[in-house]
């Protein structure tokens, strides 16, 4: 499962750079032609907060792979380690159902908008409700990977807590 992960986060971390390439491209070009030829791309600004809006939530799903995200561990650190994964299931579980329930509003939010484009790209608005789909999806697999890792392993650090998982660096 830990090579799933990795799959992941390889794919995400280059589609990551891509967007911001990109939208520093957009941004830099549109100021460099506002400024010296009084002149700039109608779309570039408009496309490039759909870019943003992508580029943050692909970052957080990175963050939650290498558990780069805070968190509040005081209780789990001093209790047993059977205590901790009892707690680390039920709080992963209550962090699923409320990725369900963010996926639920994402799609009432995509029919609500289906008929809205932006004016400048015509880009579907419901692209920018599509990032926190992909989000929302990507994060229940890694907490449901990172909690199945922890439960069944001896000495796994508890999901979406404790050390970092950074590459190339030694780990426990």
């Amino acid at each position: 499962m830990s090579k799933v992960l990795k799959v992941l986060n390889g794919i995400l971390n280059s589609v990551i750079v891509i967007i911001l390439v990109g939208m520093v491209g957009l941004v830099f070009i549109n100021v460099v032609l506002r400024y010296a030829f009084d002149s700039g791309i109608t779309w570039s600004e408009e496309l490039s907060r759909y870019l943003f809006v992508w580029l943050v939530f692909l970052g957080a799903v990175v963050a939650a792979r290498d558990k780069s995200h805070l968190g509040v561990d005081i209780l789990t650190a001093n209790v047993p380690r059977k205590v901790q994964k009892v707690l680390s299931l039920v709080a992963n579980t209550l962090v699923i159902f409320v990725l369900i329930l963010f996926i639920d509003g994402l799609f009432k939010m995509i029919n609500l908008n289906s008929m809205i484009s932006g004016p400048a790209t015509g880009i579907p608005v419901a692209f920018f409700y599509l990032a926190g789909v992909v989000f929302a999806v990507l994060m229940i697999a890694i907490t449901a990977i990172q909690t199945i890792q922890f439960i069944f392993s001896k000495d796994g650090e508890p999901p979406l807590t404790g050390e970092p998982e950074i590459e190339g660096r030694n780990n426990k």
